[in-house]
């Protein structure tokens, strides 16, 4: 944890929740002195007191004591996205979200009229996202199949075989949102 993360975010997450020294000190039953000495950098705080701190911000202590916002925002553009052709070209995945990013992963699904293509299993733990935003896709998911029109969400194991398919004369396209296991 570094001291200067510490005292940007007590100080950035404490004008956010509208709030003086003196409300949030009485808010975590702490003296005025002591966050005053965190937004200042010169303490050197207990887990109990960061605790007492987040809590009373009602924030996760990731939120109190991690980089600053403008240092955790990642901006991926189009030119930058990698991507992944299948079936003759006619499935795209665009990689959306960042390299950096840990534990989740975004791409861009575009489907071409009658294309099937087999989905990357993830590890067991993982869950996947798969949302139609124009045209009609259909997913199967160990054996079962799901139409899935625009509009709609369909949540599945990503570590399940599974396979997206268009079987329509018009391209359909979506999202896919796994939330990878960290664990498997």
């Amino acid at each position: 944890m570094s001291r200067s993360h510490l005292s940007a975010n007590l100080q950035r997450l404490r004008h956010i929740a509208g709030l003086t020294q003196k409300d949030l000190a009485l808010a975590a039953n702490l003296p005025r002195a002591t966050l005053a000495s965190l937004e200042q950098g010169e303490a050197n705080p207990r887990l109990d007191t960061l605790l007492a701190v987040a809590a009373a911000l009602q924030v996760g202590l990731d939120e109190l004591i991690a980089a600053p916002p403008k240092q955790r925002l990642y901006k991926v553009k189009v030119a930058d996205a990698r991507e992944y052709r299948d079936d003759h070209g006619r499935y795209i995945s665009r990689l959306m979200s960042p390299i950096a990013s840990r534990g989740v992963q975004i791409q861009r699904v575009t489907l071409a009229p009658r294309c099937a293509v087999a989905g990357r299993p993830h590890p067991r733990g993982s869950q996947e996202f798969f949302v139609v935003f124009s045209g009609e896709a259909v997913l199967e998911v160990d054996g079962e199949e799901v139409a899935v029109e625009a509009g709609s969400l369909v949540q599945f194991p990503g570590h399940l075989p599974h396979r997206y398919m268009n079987r329509e004369s018009a391209p359909a396209e979506g999202y896919s949102l796994v939330i990878l296991s960290l664990e498997g």
